[in-house]
């Protein structure tokens, strides 16, 4: 990338914008010398450290990172044998630790090693026990505590006693009468680390001492009596001894942390990128940026400059599309800087996105990787330079066309300003198919008719219209594709106030034909804007519709869940019930047994026993199957899938055959236990049915339906043999019924009826 590209597209400016977001100078400095790559793999390997920590930060809500203290410096002392750190070093360190510590403690149990942020997480060091040595030796001010050292305490109990013992006989002079004229100023005070008094000039001989300053002005000297000469000397020997015991201190605590050099560098390191993916986590969310995905194709919907959205400018988002096949845009429109704002903005995300940040975009945006951004945009050099705005715009896309391909980003403002239009005109259509020819994605902004025209014939280059309010004669920023722009020239000059009839004059010397191309190109546009706002409403109706339709998808899905939950409830009332009655039903039993007597009473009592006990606590509950459930029929071997369920029975399709079946009658495969099977007594009376079924000529659907009718009718009536009769045919309805009596609710066992019977057009089923 050329350095003048960057600083044209403000890339510079926006690294410094973003760079406030740092907790710290040199994650500060590298964002700030971020460079926009061109390699397609490095790219979307930042991408993907970006994307997955800034959901990772989402998700959480938090990261637990504030500023922290650069030691470099620190580093570079620790390499080197013998030296010892500063308080304020050391404490650094051990702050740095303690940020490296919450950080793990943050992304523990969070990351794969298939996560990009592992490899970091893994560079990061922490030590509690170190933490605690250095907090226990040195406070938060850098002062080392007295509990450092049994030495250190003790020495410094010494220095306390004897400084109270000094003090004591200075203010007893103080305070003496016979002192009043000669003392000075009735305070104690320190001159080079030994205790004074301030006395006046003229009397420093009545009181005996050693004078060790004076006052600027002369009239007052620092006196040290020689009552406090000797305990001076000793205070002076323990301030020694204590300078060489927290010397001793730093150099043991400095000896710590020069074990731990190199985790110390890894963690710093970490740390600086952390910094810098948090840095670039703050600006996401100012900004409301995504990461779109890698395409051929341009498409930023939405897109924003990232420079007004930092700054809190108001700012329209602009929809930029630029096809595989048609790579070529040409922006029209009144020279009012809507057309240069597009032009910036599609270039600086970019290389933004190159750099491998996000950009303010919408999600289903997407973006080629180019190996080339280049733009020529207005004429600030050339003044520095001594070329007129001409020569420099040549000499500036002289440079760019040496150097583009297919994979080039080309932004050309205003292409070929400065020299006469039909001329300029002539070389910017020279240029754009220059660009065509090198298959390079280019947009171009012009108000040359030529330009338009040539854009509007050539299927490499589509055309668009920067909107524009006529009230407030600024642009909207809306791009109007498939559309040519007015410049609108002669409608602002007589907004602004000009002279109406220059301007009437001027209009006279227009050709014909360009009058009526612009009044042509303004009703268009006119119609144009008014279809665009109305699907702009329908769009927003559309929105609401959807949302209002997702609103209502959501309410129903909670109403189901409800109403599940509401049935799983029923059903464990109804279970409760259901063993609540065999507790009392065994209850009853006994007091039967105790309060009458009578064979028959016990030997009813005996069979209500059996009957009740052959239910086990499984077969009572109903169980709680759901749409989708594998499930079988108990004491059958074909499973099922339930398609819907109903209050009390369940639809299942078993090998395409769709049955209704009692829930209590069914079990989920996954929960299939052995189980006593349930035993039936069924007492014999008149037959109210007959023992035989004809199902020929009716459909498969038909037949099962009306043999399942049948089925429980014929238990009913207690039949252990019965005759079903479905024909020849095709075979189709005799293996239906078979399938059927499979999955049946009863236990049955089935064959061909004898010849006499009917044989194959017959099946005789038993029922045990």
């Amino acid at each position: 990338m050329r350095q003048k590209d960057l600083q044209l597209l403000e890339y510079p400016k926006f690294l410094e914008d973003i760079s406030k977001f740092t907790l710290n100078e040199k994650t500060k400095n590298k964002i700030k010398s971020l460079k926009p790559l061109t390699d397609k793999e490095k790219i979307q390997k930042k991408h993907k450290k970006v994307d997955e920590f800034i959901l990772i930060v989402l998700k959480e809500g938090y990261f637990p990172l504030s500023e922290y203290p650069d030691i470099e410096e620190s580093l570079k002392l620790l390499a080197i044998e013998e030296s010892i750190l500063s308080p304020h070093e050391i404490l650094n360190i051990s702050k740095l630790l303690n940020i490296s510590r919450q950080i793990k403690n943050f992304f523990s149990g969070k990351l794969s090693k298939e996560n990009s942020l592992f490899y970091l997480y893994k560079k990061l060091f922490s030590s509690k026990d170190t933490e605690n040595i250095i907090n226990d030796s040195i406070d938060e001010a850098g002062y080392i505590k007295d509990s450092a050292s049994r030495d250190l305490k003790r020495i410094r109990k010494d220095i306390k006693e004897l400084e109270h013992k000094i003090t004591n006989i200075l203010e007893s002079i103080l305070n003496n009468p016979n002192y009043e004229d000669i003392i000075q100023e009735r305070i104690i005070t320190i001159r080079k680390d030994r205790y004074v008094i301030p006395v006046k000039e003229n009397f420093s001989s009545k009181i005996k001492g050693i004078i060790h300053d004076r006052s600027s002005s002369g009239h007052t000297i620092f006196l040290e009596p020689i009552s406090i000469l000797e305990l001076n000397n000793k205070l002076s020997d323990l301030k020694i001894k204590e300078r060489i015991e927290i010397r001793k201190i730093l150099k043991f605590l400095t000896d710590i942390l020069r074990t731990k050099q190199k985790n110390i560098q890894s963690t710093f390191e970490a740390v600086i990128e952390f910094d810098y993916l948090y840095t670039i986590y703050k600006y996401a969310k100012e900004t409301d940026a995504k990461l779109p995905k890698i395409s051929d194709r341009l498409y930023l919907k939405n897109a924003k400059h990232p420079l007004f959205l930092l700054e809190g400018k108001d700012f329209k988002p602009i929809d930029l599309i630029i096809n595989e096949k048609q790579k070529g845009l040409v922006i029209t429109g009144p020279n009012t800087g809507g057309k240069t704002v597009a032009l910036k903005t599609t270039g600086l995300l970019a290389l933004i996105y190159q750099t491998g940040l996000p950009i303010p975009v919408s999600e289903e945006s997407e973006i080629p990787i180019f190996d080339g951004i280049y733009i020529d945009i207005g004429d600030f050099q050339s003044i520095q330079q001594d070329l007129s705005t001409y020569s420099w715009h040549i000499s500036n896309i002289k440079d760019i066309l040496s150097k583009v391909d297919s994979k080039s980003l080309v932004l050309l403002d205003e292409l070929i300003p400065g020299t006469d239009p039909d001329e300029g005109s002539a070389i910017g259509i020279g240029i754009l198919k220059y660009l065509k020819n090198k298959n390079s994605y280019v947009i171009a902004t012009s108000h040359f008719k030529q330009i338009k025209m040539f854009a509007l014939s050539d299927n490499y280059f589509n055309v668009a219209s920067v909107g524009f309010d006529k009230e407030t004669l600024t642009p909207t920023y809306t791009l109007y594709y498939n559309s040519v722009g007015n410049s609108m020239a002669f409608y602002i000059a007589k907004r602004l106030g000009f002279n109406e009839k220059i301007l009437e004059d001027a209009k006279s010397y227009l050709k014909e034909d360009s009058i009526k191309l612009e009044e042509a190109i303004e009703k268009l546009e006119q119609f144009k804007e008014k279809y665009y706002k109305e699907h702009q409403k329908y769009l927003e109706i559309n929105q609401k519709l959807k949302e209002e339709k997702e609103k209502y998808e959501k309410l129903n899905e909670e109403l189901e869940r409800i109403k599940k939950e509401k049935w799983k409830e029923s059903l464990k009332e109804i279970n409760e019930f259901v063993k609540n009655v065999k507790k009392e039903g065994y209850s009853i039993l006994e007091n039967l047994k105790e309060k009458q007597s009578g064979k028959n009473i016990e030997i009813f009592g005996k069979n209500v026993k059996e009957k009740i006990s052959q239910f086990s606590e499984e077969d009572t509950e109903i169980p709680l199957i759901d749409i989708g459930d594998k499930v079988k029929i108990k004491g059958k071997n074909t499973i099922g899938e339930v398609i819907s369920v109903r209050e009390t029975k369940a639809n299942v399709n078993f090998n395409g055959l769709k049955i209704w079946v009692p829930l209590k009658d069914l079990e989920k495969v996954e929960e299939i236990t052995s189980k006593k099977k349930m035993k039936f007594s069924i007492k014999k009376g008149k037959p109210s049915v007959k023992n035989e079924i004809n199902l020929i000529g009716m459909t498969k659907e038909e037949a099962i339906k009306k043999l399942s009718d049948y089925l429980d009718k014929a238990v009913l009536a207690g039949y252990s043999r019965i005759r079903i009769i479905h024909g020849y045919g095709s075979g189709v309805l005799r293996k239906a019924v078979r399938e059927y009596l499979d999955i049946a609710p009863y236990n049955i066992s089935y064959k061909d009826a004898d010849y006499q019977e009917g044989g194959m057009g017959v099946t005789i089923a038993e029922i045990k």
